[in-house]
Order: structure tokens, then sequence, then C-alpha cells
């Protein structure tokens, strides 16, 4: 189910946000309609007790056209695995885009958002995790991902006794 794939070469990734490249999903066009999907992530060491705001900006360049009216979907996901291998998502950021005529090509849209809870105590990692996904196409769509940014939201650490050595740089 794939049909889809996270494109870094920099002829197609020059439209930054910021910076000088941005990561690109890209499905490809299939002779039959197709759901298409691909998930790109990346492993953030953080510091346990915190609460944390994930941003990022999106561009939907070009949306493929589908019989059954394809509406790519792109969720963005901070989440951490638990002690029982569970996955817990502190943050989900999902965003679909429906029409033809006014999504693709209008520039990037900023996303942020604050976990409600904080880090657990027994947990160092997070994963920052984003899922595209896209159903019954036959073109292909691009869409442009850029600025990704975990931040810290308060100085210091729940988890600290007496909050000495907690403080975050």
């Amino acid at each position: 189910m794939r049909a889809a794939h996270v494109n870094n070469h920099p002829d197609f990734t020059n439209i930054a946000y910021e910076g000088l490249a941005a990561a690109r999903f890209d499905s490809l066009p299939t002779p039959l309609e197709t759901n298409k999907s691909v998930t790109l992530e990346q492993t953030v060491i953080v510091t346990p007790g915190c609460s944390y705001r994930l941003s990022f900006a999106e561009n939907l360049l070009v949306k493929g056209n589908g019989a059954a009216g394809t509406i790519p979907h792109l969720t963005a996901r901070l989440l951490y695995i638990d002690n029982f291998g569970n996955t817990v998502d502190l943050i989900i950021i999902p965003i679909a885009k429906f029409s033809q005529d006014h999504d693709p090509n209008r520039g990037y849209a900023f996303h942020q958002a604050t976990t409600i809870r904080p880090v657990p105590c027994d947990v160092s990692e997070l994963i920052v995790r984003f899922e595209y996904f896209e159903n019954n196409n036959l073109e292909g769509s691009s869409w442009l991902l850029d600025g990704v940014s975990i931040r810290a939201v308060f100085p210091i650490s729940g988890c600290c006794d007496h909050n000495r050595n907690c403080v975050i740089e």
C-alpha cells in the first residue's frame, strides 16, 4: 500500500519554509486507484517531567485527483513507547486537504501544539512522527514539511528532587 515516498533530492525540496530545503512527501502515479502512505519519524532525547511544544509548517504543492475524491492526510504525532511497548500519544495534529481549487500551492501553514501532561519521569525519548496517507488516487500528490521543532515549555522538570540540577538549557 506504500506507493509514496519521502523525497530528499535538492532539486525537489528547495521550496523551504526556513533554511535551504524541506522534506517532501510524494505519492506516485499508479495505473489503478490506490491508497498511498509513508511515514517519517525521528527519536528525540528529552528531559523527563517537562511539557513540550511541537511546531512545524506544511504546504500541499500538488493534490492528485481520483474518481472517489482523493483526500490527502498528514498527521503529526508526538509520542513515546511505555514500559509495556504501547504507543502513548502526547500530541496528535491531523490535517486533511479536501479542495482541489483552494488547498494546493497556497504557501506554508504553520501548526503548533503543546502536550497537556508532562513526559513521565521514566521516559527520556519522544518520537516525532509524520504520517502521510492518500486514498483512491491515480495521480501523484506532493506535500512539503519544514520547520519541525520540539521545545520544552518550562525550564524546570517536575521529576527532580527539590529542582536541583534540573534546569533545561
